[in-house]
């Protein structure tokens, strides 16, 4: 028997030998044949389907195909096709694909289950998928989800107990991520949930839901309409065995953002696999997601952030701080008060998700500048501005990206410690431009807090970090900048509670924040913390004077000494004189402690 994968890759395998060495266009030639009952096929035609472009070169490329796939038979592999002169066919032995699923003579809870593991994947979910395959590809995939649809209320309607309920609630999320508008679905899967429960209701909403499905609306056609995605990343503790309370949040939440009409809900499996993938960013992107609920459980209770994805802004950020066991007693309270506030954020973010879909374009060549800035380094900080410069050509007026270029030039001055006034006066420009086409924006009032920092102005600049955290109390950015005004305006104590702030709201941050953190540490005299701050800097190099000189008042003059070598390779135009003598900060002490450690280390 022969076993054919077509959901989440596409492969061949003989039960006997393992995976069968057929080259991948015969594969999708065995696919397409089988799920559209055409058994045989004229070579031509054939050709067409998996070569686009010139069709001589087309007929030569199936001539080859058809050549090692002899081979292949020729080695004792069971093969799938036959040829002849003028055609190709499928040969007599065995094939079970994966998709027959959708045909099978299952009782209905049994097929929604074998349809809804399936449909976790994607049907010929391929890269390369031959250009002449695409629209049969996608025409299949719809088919399947109205398959998926029926065998849904099928499923429904012979549900009997709570493990049969709890299936039926699974299949309804993956289908409202389908068809985020289907009442119908909603519908069942309110019910669902409270048989799975064993409660009366979880909402308001809920509780106003009280129906009994009638056979007319549970086989209504299902129509589609472009909601914007959003994708709740349950946290890592939710996925221990342990952890039934934060699964079950997690299961609240899903369920009544499930229930909003203002959004379409990634179902959970496909929130789990992007939870543990390593490039997170790529996957969000592949599955169109405007929306991010990230969630972390630690001792200090339960933090949930929302992230707009296009501009990379943290929306609303909160902890619950709870106690051992109040999860469990307080969890659907805690369930509402967060899809509150998601809620009120969809509607106040409806203009910028507009603007996203019109100008696609500008945003992703914002996001392309802002990603340089995660690292603090001259090369990085220079592609940043040129992508910055790039979305400032397509679009003049686009305010965030006036406030990444402010950005550049306020780091360019700190990195090249040349004391270049012009580029602190640049910054202070760009940035109050940025106000002034977006005054609600917070990473330009942050923008222009950092150029007045270092130009000087510490008041002015703690007055633009206020009210860039007025604006956005939960932007770590702006409160990471606040951090830094603090620690230069002679009040390190704050400054590093202010940092410790930022790095838990944004606990993957850019170097900056570890930056920040061990300035801070200095000017408070632990020399050993401020080491081991620079030491999570994804690359430190921005980072070794004071590195160095943290060494050097720790007593470690030999370490001190190894970097305040690899600094002046970095910068040997550097002159400690000229750098302090433009360095902004309030207080004398801390010029005479940050030149002490420099002397020490020996620049």
């Amino acid at each position: 028997m022969l076993r054919l994968v077509t959901f989440g890759g596409l492969w061949l395998v003989d039960d006997e030998r393992g995976t069968v060495p057929l080259p991948q266009k015969a594969l999708f030639a065995v696919v397409y044949m089988l799920a559209s009952r055409e058994f045989e096929l004229p070579r031509d035609h054939l050709a067409r389907l998996l070569w686009a472009g010139d069709q001589g070169a087309a007929k030569i490329n199936l001539r080859k195909m058809i050549e090692r796939v002899r081979k292949c038979a020729a080695e004792g592999w069971p093969i799938p096709l036959d040829f002849t002169a003028s055609t190709v066919r499928l040969s007599a032995e065995a094939i079970d694909p994966d998709f027959s699923v959708f045909s099978a003579d299952l009782e209905p809870l049994r097929r929604l289950t074998v349809i809804s593991k399936l449909m976790r994947h994607q049907f010929l979910d391929e890269a390369n998928l031959p250009v002449g395959l695409k629209s049969w590809v996608g025409k299949q995939q719809s088919a399947q989800w109205e398959h998926f649809r029926v065998a849904f209320f099928d499923a429904q309607a012979a549900a009997a107990f709570r493990s049969h309920w709890a299936s039926v609630k699974d299949s309804a999320k993956q289908l409202l991520e389908r068809y985020p508008d289907d009442t119908a679905i909603r519908e069942v899967l309110l019910r669902a949930h409270r048989h799975d429960e064993r409660t009366g209701s979880l909402t308001r909403a809920t509780r106003q839901t009280e129906f009994q499905l009638s056979a007319e609306v549970a086989v209504a056609p299902s129509t589609l309409i472009e909601l914007p995605r959003l994708v709740l990343l349950p946290p890592q503790e939710a996925q221990e065995n342990s952890a039934y309370p934060a699964r079950a949040l997690m299961e609240d939440i899903t369920i009544s953002l499930c229930a909003l009409r203002t959004v379409a809900v990634v179902a959970p499996y496909t929130a789990a696999r992007i939870r543990q993938d390593a490039d997170k960013i790529t996957q969000l992107e592949r599955h169109s997601i405007s929306y991010v609920i990230d969630t972390s459980i630690s001792g200090e209770g339960l933090f949930v952030q929302m992230i707009f994805l296009p501009s990379d802004s943290v929306l609303w950020a909160e902890r619950f701080r709870l106690k051992p066991g109040s999860l469990a007693s307080h969890r659907k309270q805690i369930a509402q008060m967060i899809v509150n506030a998601i809620s009120n954020h969809l509607q106040r973010t409806e203009p910028v998700l507009a603007d996203f879909r019109a100008h696609p374009d500008v945003y992703r060549s914002y996001l392309a500048g802002a990603q340089h800035l995660n690292r603090f380094t001259l090369p990085d900080l220079r592609r940043a501005r040129n992508a910055f410069r790039g979305t400032l050509k397509a679009r003049a007026d686009f305010a965030p990206a006036l406030a990444g270029l402010s950005r550049t030039y306020s780091w360019e001055w700190v990195l090249t410690a040349q004391g270049e006034r012009e580029l602190l006066v640049k910054a202070e420009e760009v940035a109050q431009k940025a106000i002034v086409l977006q005054p609600e924006l917070a990473s330009a009032h942050r923008e222009l807090g950092l150029s007045k920092l270092y130009l000087g102005d510490v008041d002015g600049s703690l007055e633009a970090f206020d009210r860039a955290e007025g604006l956005s109390p939960h932007l770590a950015d702006a409160i990471c900048g606040y951090a830094d005004a603090l620690v230069h305006a002679s009040k390190p104590a704050d400054g590093l509670a202010k940092i410790g702030k930022a790095i838990r709201l944004n606990p993957i941050c850019p170097d900056d924040y570890f930056w920040i953190a061990a300035g801070a540490s200095y000017f408070l005299g632990e020399f050993r913390q401020a080491i081991s701050y620079i030491d999570r800097m994804g690359d430190s190099s921005s980072a070794r004077r004071l590195l160095a000189a943290s060494y050097a008042m720790a007593g470690d003059a030999a370490k001190a000494r190894i970097h305040r070598r690899k600094a002046q390779a970095l910068n040997p135009q550097f002159d400690l004189h000229t750098w302090l003598s433009v360095l902004p900060v309030k207080e004398q002490w801390q010029k005479d402690l940050y030149r002490e450690g420099l002397l020490k280390a020996g620049f």
